[in-house]
């Protein structure tokens, strides 16, 4: 990832929006960003990290507080961060969650934060992502970091460098696994655990499965554990009580046979009996209600006869409601147009009365138009004397702004400005002289701090060679009574020895040591013998005080070798003081370097006036400037003021004489009441055309009315007349049907009640016949039936027929059961024997996939808790030690060195990804938060350079262009820095982006390539400088 741009707006101390743009930086790939504390530094990486993460870099930032304090409440805080990953380009812009002003009205809402990713795509910013998981989703798939592995990685934040070096395994893991994308080892050894715990399940669920089976085989009790070959031996007996079962059903079988053809025999003529007595009893039920049916008859064939009759008694019904409700309608009818004709009369009156007035009308109009053309004369008479008063009032207004005062008191100030400026250029001048001193004396000031750090740390050095003398004089006793004493015990031992030895001589028998006969001095028993693990602890005493002799003679060798180097350094300091401080000598160091700062210091202060000098001319020469510009302007506004007046006093004169000629030729001089007559007319000319306009309205609405109500009334009339002939006929149609029938009109009313039961009475009759001609088909068929049946001649008994049915039963139940359960037999044992081949295969496999997965997951049988991807990315730390070791080494004069613990023995912890620090003067390794901050800060930085160098060697790696390190150079000793500093502009050539926040002086002198952030009263700005 390499920045391209980035702007901040209210955001920490910087109030307004501030772009820094990195291609300033051309070709300068080192950067120092500098300023005073709080000033805002470390606010921009915290921008960056924000824009990507969503949070600022460090622990004790919180996202709630990164609002500037200094920022309006309508200006927005925001972040927006471009930069290339590779030849892609990409840009976030975020905003928090903040309190701003209402668009309407007062007070504050909160807005809510809302970020977006762009990528630059044909010339233009294409949006990516803009919800908050694909935001999250998009930025790690990208710059491939999360927010903990970024801080560990590209940008070292204050306090927090350390992290990476002192991180556990499982960090460490974690982090390799994302920069290296080992996921593939990851998934191989997910895969293999599946494998293998899907192939042990298998065995386990065939085993529970085979149990299953041979439970379900019955067995004699006499045998405790079932195997497949009892069941193939268990096969074989079951065939012959098979056969003896099926010779006994068979019989059985035949014979419920024969008593189940004569039972039915039976049965059906008991059957056919039956059907023929409920056949003729069903047959006199109907033939007794014959007379009923008869009745029924004549009945419906009387009714029936009624229906002409009924049908025209419906017409004459109908013809008489419809002409009743007609008539009803006439008489309404009637008495709508006697009262639609009296309205009529009343309108036409009342129209009349209007026209009568229409002449005296007429006359009135003609005077309200004489009267609304002399109004505008009115009109422009008003018109013509507020212009006069306006221009009185200006006349006036004018005549007091003439005063001079005010152009004569800024001639004054003009000219007392001028005078002022003189004197304090002059002023200027001379102090810019006194002060061309400065950068001298500062230099100066420079070469005798370094000469007076070399001299403090020549005198530690050589206190520290002190002290190794002394510890040099204990150790070497130390190590020469862990010698005399080591000598000691062995020499016990090998007279113990030789004493156990004696047991084995006998007299005139060869020595098992010198093979002599003879044995004049046998060894006596010591009075002291020491075991085997004592003479082990006496050794390892020694050697550990010759270890440490050897490591303090180390040290003592490098602290000698440093002193002579700032022995060397001190003579060349001295020369170049000499060069620089006339009459330099060390014994006036004191005194010259006292000179010095108070000379300084009075220059500083002097320094100070003089820019305060400076800020007051540059004041002085706006307010002069400023002065000259208002002088002008009151010289010309003076002029004008003349002009405005001669202008106004001319145009009063010809207002004035208009006003005159139109009041001559208007015949009142009373506005108000010409305009109040004026409005009367009006109103009452208006109020009349409105009385005519309705009245003619009612009269034509009233005839219309009166016309439809009329047409309505003959339509009715007419209806009533055809609709009173045609019932006439209908009736004497009605009369004639009941004539012919011989039937009374009272009578025919009678039987309507009956008649419009005809239905009901037509379907009981139909149910009547149909039950009978029902009843007389089935005994006739029962009869025949009865008669075709002969009786049975023989009889067998309930109880004989059930015992031959429940033997029948029993048996062919029994061999059902026999055959089921052979069946079930047979099935078992093919599943018990395709298991058996199954399983044999299944527990190869798992013994196979089981020693794979230990290999891969870390179990017994491979590296315990080393996992294929832990030792995959243990080979890939190895080589990020290596190449961060090039540069520690070289940073710590050969001291320190990093290196991997590759330990897979015991433990539940995950292992093989810890580091340790090598100390070539003790020679031991040890943690790496043993150090101290600077040796810490120098290993943190090789390790992260190391990793960032690995990381572009792997083909299709994470891009690791751009390093940030805020603060850490302090903690440094000026040669420590110097040799980090070379670490650093070494990989200026490799294209690498390196920033830096730091106090140190020399880095700002070293470093060309700034970031200045400069601390206002209002707030923060940056900009990059090229010195």
């Amino acid at each position: 990832m390499k920045p391209i741009s980035l702007t901040i707006e209210a955001f920490g101390p910087y109030r307004d929006s501030v772009t820094l743009d990195f291609n300033e930086l051309q070709a300068h790939s080192m950067f120092l960003i500098s300023g005073p504390t709080g000033a805002g530094k470390t606010s921009i990486l915290d921008a960056m990290v924000y824009a990507l993460y969503g949070e600022p870099s460090g622990e004790v930032r919180k996202t709630d507080a990164i609002r500037s304090d200094f920022a309006e409440p309508d200006r927005m805080t925001r972040v927006d961060f471009s930069f290339a990953i590779g030849d892609a380009q990409y840009r976030v812009e975020r905003l928090p969650k903040q309190m701003v002003a209402k668009k309407r009205g007062t007070g504050m809402r909160e807005q809510n934060a809302s970020a977006t990713v762009y990528e630059m795509k044909d010339g233009e910013w294409k949006v990516i992502a803009t919800s908050a998981a694909a935001i999250r989703d998009t930025v790690q798939r990208i710059i491939g970091f999360r927010k903990d592995q970024f801080l560990q990685v590209v940008l070292l934040p204050q306090g927090e460098f350390r992290k990476l070096l002192v991180a556990s395994t499982s960090e460490r893991e974690e982090l390799l696994h994302t920069l290296f994308r080992t996921e593939l080892y990851r998934r191989l050894q997910d895969a293999l655990k599946a494998a293998y715990d899907d192939a042990k399940a298998g065995i386990e669920e065939n085993l529970t499965k085979q149990n299953a089976l041979l439970q379900s085989i019955p067995h004699d009790e006499d045998i405790p554990v079932l195997t497949i070959e009892h069941v193939r031996d268990l096969l074989k007996h079951r065939e012959p009580h098979r056969d003896a079962l099926v010779i006994d059903r068979d019989k059985a079988v035949i014979v419920v046979e024969q008593f189940n053809t004569l039972r039915n025999e039976w049965a059906l003529y008991n059957q056919a009996q039956q059907s023929l007595a409920e056949a003729t009893s069903k047959l006199d039920l109907v033939k007794a209600r014959e007379a009923e049916r008869a009745s029924l008859r004549e009945k419906v064939q009387f009714l029936t006869s009624l229906t002409p009759s009924f049908e025209l008694y419906k017409q004459v019904s109908d013809k008489q409601s419809v002409l009743k409700t007609l008539e009803t309608s006439l008489s309404e009818a009637e008495k709508n147009v006697d009262s639609a004709t009296q309205y009529e009369s009343k309108c036409i009156e009342a129209y009349a009365a209007l026209e009568a007035q229409a002449e005296i009308m007429q006359t009135k109009r003609t005077m309200l138009a004489q009267m609304e053309q002399q109004s505008e004369k009115f009109n422009e008479l008003a018109v013509l004397n507020k212009e006069l008063s306006t221009l009185k009032s200006n006349l006036l207004t004018k005549d007091r702004e003439k005063s001079e005062a005010a152009l004569q008191a800024q001639h004054k100030t003009v000219a007392d400005l001028e005078a002022k400026l003189v004197a304090d250029r002059q002023q200027l001048q001379g102090n810019s002289k006194v002060l061309d001193s400065i950068p001298r004396i500062q230099e100066q000031l420079s070469h005798l701090q370094r000469y007076s750090e070399l001299v403090a740390e020549k005198q530690k050095v050589q206190n520290d060679i002190d002290a190794k003398d002394k510890a040099l004089a204990t150790i070497d006793e130390s190590v020469k009574n862990s010698k005399v004493q080591l000598e000691r015990l062995e020499h016990l031992m090998a007279e113990g020895r030789a004493f156990e030895l004696v047991r084995l001589v006998k007299d005139n028998e060869p020595c098992p040591v010198c093979g002599s006969t003879e044995h004049p001095q046998l060894a006596v028993k010591p009075e002291l013998y020491p075991t085997k693990e004592e003479i082990e602890d006496a050794r390892a005493v020694r050697d550990l005080e010759l270890q440490k002799q050897a490591s303090e003679i180390g040290q003592k060798e490098t602290l000698a070798l440093r002193l002579h180097e700032l022995d060397e350094q001190v003579e060349d300091q001295v020369s170049k003081l000499k060069t620089w401080i006339d009459n330099f000598s060390e014994e006036a160091f004191a005194s010259i370097q006292h000179d010095l700062l108070s000379k300084m210091e009075q220059l500083t202060t002097l320094r100070s006036d003089t820019e305060q000098l400076s800020n007051t001319i540059a004041n002085t020469e706006g307010d002069l400037s400023a002065a000259k510009d208002i002088l002008a302007k009151l010289e010309m506004a003076h002029k004008e003021l003349l002009d405005n007046l001669h202008n106004l006093e001319v145009q009063i004169s010809t207002v004035q004489a208009k006003i005159d000629a139109l009041s001559e030729s208007l015949p009142t001089t009373d506005v108000a009441a010409w305009h109040k007559e004026i409005e009367s007319l009006a109103s009452e000319l208006a109020d009349y055309d409105e009385q005519v306009k309705v009245c003619k309205a009612n009269l034509d609405s009233a005839r219309e009315v009166l016309n439809a109500k009329r047409g309505r009334l003959e339509t009715l009339s007419a209806q009533v007349q055809e609709d009173t002939k045609n019932l006439d006929v209908i009736y004497q149609e009605y009369v004639e049907s009941l004539q012919s029938i011989s039937l009374s009109e009272d009578d025919f009313i009678d039987a309507l009640d009956d008649y419009k039961a005809l239905d009901t009475f037509r379907t009981e009759l139909h149910a009547l016949d149909e039950a009978f001609n029902k009843a007389q088909a089935v005994y006739d068929a029962a009869l025949k039936h009865a008669q075709s049946v002969v009786k049975p001649s023989d009889t067998v008994s309930n109880e004989v027929y059930d015992a031959a049915v429940e033997q029948r039963d029993n048996l062919v139940g029994s061999l059902a059961a026999w055959d089921k359960e052979t069946k079930h037999i047979e099935t078992t044992l093919a599943s018990l024997e395709t298991l058996e081949q199954v399983m044999g295969e299944a527990r190869e496999e798992v013994t196979f996939l089981s020693r794979l997965n230990d290999l891969a997951n870390g179990g017994e049988q491979g590296f315990k808790n080393v996992t294929f991807e832990r030792y995959v990315l243990g080979a890939i730390l190895d080589e990020v030690v290596y190449a961060a070791n090039l540069r520690l080494q070289t940073m710590s004069r050969n001291r320190y060195s990093l290196e991997r613990s590759d330990y897979t023995g015991g433990g539940r912890g995950k292992q093989g990804l810890d580091l340790a620090v090598m100390d070539a003067f003790t020679g031991q390794s040890r943690p790496a938060n043993t150090l101290s901050g600077g040796e810490t800060f120098l290993a943190s930085m090789a390790l992260a350079l190391g990793l960032a160098d690995v990381i572009q060697s792997y083909a299709g790696g994470i891009h690791m262009d751009t390093m940030f390190i805020d603060e850490g150079f302090g903690t440094l000793d000026p040669d420590t820095l110097e040799l980090a500093m070379e670490t650093l502009v070494k990989l200026q050539s490799s294209g690498r982006l390196i920033g830096m926040i730091s106090h140190v002086p020399e880095l700002k002198t070293r470093i060309p390539a700034h970031l200045e952030v400069t601390r206002g009263d209002d707030g923060s700005t940056a900009k990059f400088v090229i010195n």
